[in-house]
């Protein structure tokens, strides 16, 4: 890719989410120190221990997602690491609308992450973002702290590859 002519990256990092999330790790430690003192039953303690471990791994993935989206004159190219190792790639020719949504991840996409359904949905955070049809009918959505000039950006490279293709 060229230089970006737009560039957003979001992180997984909300603090309310971060707080919630240490605090149960805190308390499950707890548990199992108290548990180990109280001298329970060894087969509790090794269930709790795997328990711990992928809590642990939960916390270091979500700490590590990002959504990266990027543009220049060529294409639309995004990625949602860790779920996606390479960009994925959209050429402004292949996009028949967009449009910017305004939603509530929690009634819309049921939460921020990766969504599959009728609206494929990649969002780690905030309220709004570009939903891209596509010919075929599939929708693509991209949430953006920046959704209403990353719309107007695709708008216009679209509108160019759609006249650069009728002349």
């Amino acid at each position: 890719m060229k230089k970006p002519v737009f560039e957003e990256i979001q992180y997984f990092g909300r603090n309310g989410l971060w707080f919630a999330m240490v605090s149960v790790f805190i308390i499950i430690l707890y548990a199992f120190f108290q548990m180990t003192v109280m001298g329970v039953n060894q087969f509790i303690l090794l269930a709790l221990v795997p328990s711990i471990g992928l809590f642990f791994f939960l916390v270091l993935f979500f700490r590590r997602m990002k959504l990266h989206v990027r543009a220049d004159e060529r294409a639309l190219e995004f990625i949602f690491y860790p779920v996606q190792q390479e960009f994925q790639v959209i050429e402004w020719e292949f996009i028949d609308s967009v449009e910017v949504v305004e939603t509530s991840p929690i009634r819309r996409l049921v939460g921020w992450g990766l969504r599959f359904g009728p609206t494929r949905a990649f969002t780690i955070g905030g309220h709004e973002g570009v939903e891209i049809s596509f010919p075929n009918g599939r929708k693509l959505f991209l949430g953006s702290k920046r959704a209403n000039e990353l719309y107007k950006l695709i708008r216009n490279f679209r509108n160019k590859a759609k006249r650069s293709k009728e002349g």
